[in-house]
């Protein structure tokens, strides 16, 4: 697969020049503890991150995760580094979850993983994700992965078994420094990923890194018979392929910590000599009914009826609303009031839109509301320069919202100086956290054809109000409530904006 170029997100523009060199710490799951961020070459980062196991669409806990590294890119690049972005799609792997599907469905194994790949991208798409660099589907890459196999087997460090070959972790040192754990105490079935039918491994801790193909499963011609990769191996031959050697952060969910980024590690490590991930990042499960969202549990909320349900925009900013090391609950009434959070903000932007366009002019000063937005920008900026802490700059945001609205309410009036500057902050910040979602959910549509189309129902509805025919004038208001309008009455004008998302 070629570089995607069809979405890639564009060098975000700032009002005023932030320093790459400004202070980003982030948690590393490696040595556990906050690091100040240094790349490994100068205003440019090589990013790695785990997608998704295409055999399902995704859901929200899935989502939690992806929107958070779409974040993390945005971020690195509001700091004007250069992101080199890879994303894996796993379209096979050796824990047989793919083909169960196959199995179950009666589909073909390339129909399901194909409809699935296309599903995968359209629900990142959906959420405001933008692009990484490239995505890497794990089956075009199959002779990457042979020969990084064949260079663990003639360095000592992997073995040929009856059904495949075996990395031997008894030949890295290192092992379990990601996840802290003794590779001697290893047991059958630990991570949920240590085959227990594997029995002629030289150790029960032995991942495989390539499988001899079992009859009716799919394969791919190789040096040791016909078979296909371990799970672990694709992402170290893959990376490597565009990112070298050594990376700057990778990581996905908690879940992939271990076993699959711990032999990540150990494989790639193994092969070139070189610490291969310089800042690893997990982030925490999304909790349902005190449970982690997932398929096996028969727990999980697809991301397209959690978008039909909720809105993309409400979606991502409930997902952000608390620090991805933290575990986040699924609750109805948090999606309502984080709902509630968005209306505020697009009711505040359209009155700052609304006073751009009547070339309104203060006859009072606009310091103390500039103050605030330094303020606030400060805030926000240092929060999310503080291990991507979303949850506290969301917070920062909103209370900015309030004064923001305040400070409407009591004068009517700022300078269209002021109402761009504004409007400049919310855009930077509110495509950090929403992404993609910002230009189509967020701002205001005031000059799209439904917009026109409000603005001649507010005009016959203050036509009316003159002519005191309020029965009328009411039943309009109604009307447009009733297919999600909000209509606010100020000392000067009317103010309307859309509750969630709609397209032109």
């Amino acid at each position: 697969m070629t570089p995607s170029t069809q979405r890639r997100m564009p060098p975000l523009q700032h009002t005023r020049d932030v320093e790459a060199q400004k202070e980003l710490k982030v948690y590393n799951s490696l040595t556990k503890r906050k690091e100040l961020f240094k790349s490994l070459e100068p205003e440019k980062v090589r990013l790695y991150t785990c997608g998704l196991t295409v055999n399902y669409l995704m859901h929200i806990g899935h989502a939690r995760t992806y929107i958070f590294w779409d974040v993390v890119e945005r971020i690195l690049r509001y700091l004007h580094y250069e992101v080199v972005h890879i994303s894996n799609v796993t379209d096979i792997s050796v824990d047989d979850n793919i083909l169960k599907r196959v199995r179950a469905s009666g589909e073909a194994f390339q129909q399901l993983v194909t409809r699935h790949t296309r599903d995968y991208y359209h629900d990142r798409r959906l959420l405001g994700i933008a692009d990484p660099y490239t995505y890497t589907v794990a089956t075009q890459y199959i002779q990457e992965m042979i020969e990084l196999v064949q260079q663990l087997l003639e360095k000592g460090y992997a073995y040929e078994a009856e059904d495949g070959i075996y990395f031997r972790i008894s030949a890295f040192p290192n092992y379990g420094r990601l996840a802290g754990i003794n590779p001697k105490q290893l047991k059958v079935g630990a991570g949920g990923r240590i085959d227990q039918d594997e029995y002629d491994k030289e150790s029960v801790g032995d991942f495989v890194l390539w499988k001899r193909a079992k009859p009716d499963e799919p394969f791919w011609h190789s040096p040791w018979g016909p078979g296909r990769p371990g799970w672990h191996i694709e992402c170290s031959a893959m990376s490597k392929k565009y990112l070298g050697e050594t990376i700057d952060i990778s990581g996905g969910g908690e879940d992939n910590l271990f076993p699959h980024h711990e032999n990540s590690i150990a494989q790639s490590e193994a092969a070139s000599g070189k610490p291969y991930v310089r800042y690893w990042m997990h982030v925490r499960h999304l909790q349902f009914a005190g449970e982690k969202m997932s398929k096996s549990v028969g727990n999980i909320l697809t991301v397209r009826d959690a978008v039909k349900q909720y809105g993309a925009a409400t979606l991502r900013l409930f997902l952000l609303s608390t620090h991805y090391r933290k575990s986040l609950t699924f609750k109805e009434e948090d999606l309502q009031r984080t709902n509630s959070q968005l209306d505020s903000l697009r009711y505040v932007l359209t009155r700052l839109h609304t006073f751009k366009s009547e070339q309104k002019k203060s006859s009072t000063s606009d310091d103390e509301l500039l103050a605030e937005l330094e303020k606030a920008r400060s805030t926000m900026e240092t929060a999310l320069l503080d291990d991507f802490n979303t949850g506290r700059a969301i917070n920062q945001l909103f209370q900015f919202v309030k004064h923001v609205n305040q400070k409407l309410e009591a004068s009517q009036l700022i300078s269209n100086d002021t109402v761009d500057k504004l409007l400049i902050f919310f855009q930077e910040m509110g495509t950090i956290l929403f992404g993609d979602q910002y230009t189509r959910e967020v701002e205001p549509k005031t000059n799209s054809v439904i917009g026109q189309l409000v603005e001649l129902l507010l005009q016959e509805r203050d036509r009316l109000r003159q002519n005191q025919e309020y029965q009328q004038a009411d039943a309009i208001r109604t009307a447009l409530q009733r297919i999600g309008f909000e209509i606010a009455d100020t000392k000067t004008s009317t103010q309307w904006w859309r509750k969630g998302a709609y397209a032109d």
